[in-house]
């Protein structure tokens, strides 16, 4: 897969493929021409889309010369039309795969002589397997180093079984590291109030397959990529699960007074915990509304832009749920609000948000979690959300955002 977001390839990123010799393998496949309107091409455009999906994700370069796996050079697709041929392409690949593969990415890379290449960017799939169901066939395929190849019954079974446990693998990690959380097991001792804890857990670490390592530690700028949350002056330090940062003095022994951390697992999965929510008049915990958000939407860009920086890949899961929740409001505009509610329940467990691509718009992908908490006082959304779904109460740094998708 070419290592950079599919809006942000350029003729260069192609042409350094055929410079530097990168072979075909799991993550990437060239062909000379697009798919013809033959049965047989049909079968074969489709298994190979379908197999990067059962597998890692990847791209098909379409308009690559290739030898024994090896890029030759641009050959270009002369009349290449690219409103007709995506709209062709994407409809075959919609009526004979099943289930459907979401978040298919087409893009033509034009700068060449000899016409443009298509790119087609596949993600990995978490709503595998995919079938490939062309005129009634009923196949499978996967992808190794060496190419595509059809699932056996046993790999089969593997696949079936990985994907159906998959969501409550993933949830019942976060809800055992909420139980720890709440009795204190935490990778510093935190202070007794009130806690945002934002979980950011890449699908691919409960398959196995990625994994940052004792090296990676090590590097400035992936140390640097995982603040505690809320940002502030913090330390660094590796510890058994893997590293993690932190704010305020974790070694007190008389009371703890580090009141915010971010863990870094050696799986890829992200949790980060702020301890100091605050208290009303009425000592009960408040929520303040923007800064809560943005402190969430600020952190997640920063930790997924690190992940991919390290080699992990989205889909990525987003959880957010505040500990010491009960009876906790919010800090509003009375101007706008007649009335808010506290918070009914102790542990307020948010939405997931999946995404499945880095996001062109954060913040307008994270609102359902936001609308939650603000439901759970009460109210009919977040209105810090305008009715274009822009969040517009503050300014955020390193957020991704466009205004038109």
């Amino acid at each position: 897969m070419i290592p950079v977001a599919i809006d942000a390839i350029t003729a260069d990123h192609i042409r350094s493929l055929i410079e530097n010799g990168v072979r075909e393998g799991r993550t990437i496949e060239y062909k000379q021409t697009l798919p013809g309107p033959t049965d047989a091409d049909k079968r074969e455009f489709l298994a190979d889309v379908s197999s990067f999906a059962n597998a890692a994700g990847g791209d098909l370069l379409y308009g690559i010369a290739a030898e024994s796996g090896l890029p030759t050079k641009v050959a270009g697709l002369p009349g290449f039309d690219s409103d007709k041929d995506r709209l062709r392409l994407e409809s075959v690949i919609r009526d004979a795969i099943a289930p459907r593969i979401l978040a298919l990415q087409m893009r033509a890379i034009t700068g060449f002589a000899e016409g443009s290449v298509l790119v087609i960017r596949i993600p990995k799939s978490w709503v595998g397997p995919h079938m490939v169901t062309f005129k009634g066939s009923s196949r499978f395929f996967a992808r190794s180093i060496a190419g595509k190849f059809q699932m056996d019954v046993d790999e089969l079974r593997s696949a079936f079984a990985l994907a159906g446990d998959l969501p409550q693998r993933i949830r019942g990690w976060r809800d055992d590291r909420i139980a720890k959380i709440i009795v204190g097991e935490t990778p510093v001792p935190l202070r007794d109030d009130a806690k945002l804890v934002l979980h950011v857990v890449p699908v691919d670490s409960f398959q196995n397959t990625c994994r940052i390592s004792a090296a990676d530690f090590t590097q400035s700028q992936i140390i640097t990529g995982f603040p505690a949350l809320g940002g502030g002056h913090w330390g660094y330090r590796p510890n058994l699960d893997g590293f993690m940062t932190f704010v305020g003095d974790p070694r007190s022994r008389q009371k703890p007074s580090a009141w915010s951390y971010c863990q870094v697992f050696r799986s890829g999965c992200v949790e980060a915990v702020r301890s100091d929510l605050g208290a009303s008049d009425d000592g009960l915990p408040s929520i303040a509304n923007i800064w809560y958000e943005k402190v969430t939407l600020e952190a997640t860009a920063r930790y997924i832009k690190t992940l991919e920086a390290t080699d992990i890949h989205p889909p990525f899961v987003i959880m957010l749920a505040i500990v010491g929740a009960k009876g906790a409001s919010f800090h509003v505009d009375a101007r706008r609000l007649d009335k808010v509610y506290p918070i009914d329940r102790d542990v307020l467990l948010l939405p997931d948000v999946l995404l499945e691509e880095l996001p062109r718009h954060l913040p307008r992908v994270m609102r359902p979690i936001f609308d939650a908490v603000w439901n759970a006082c009460g109210l009919p959304r977040s209105f810090n959300y305008n009715e274009e779904g822009n969040w517009t109460a503050d300014s955020l740094d390193g957020v991704p955002q466009e205004q038109q998708l």
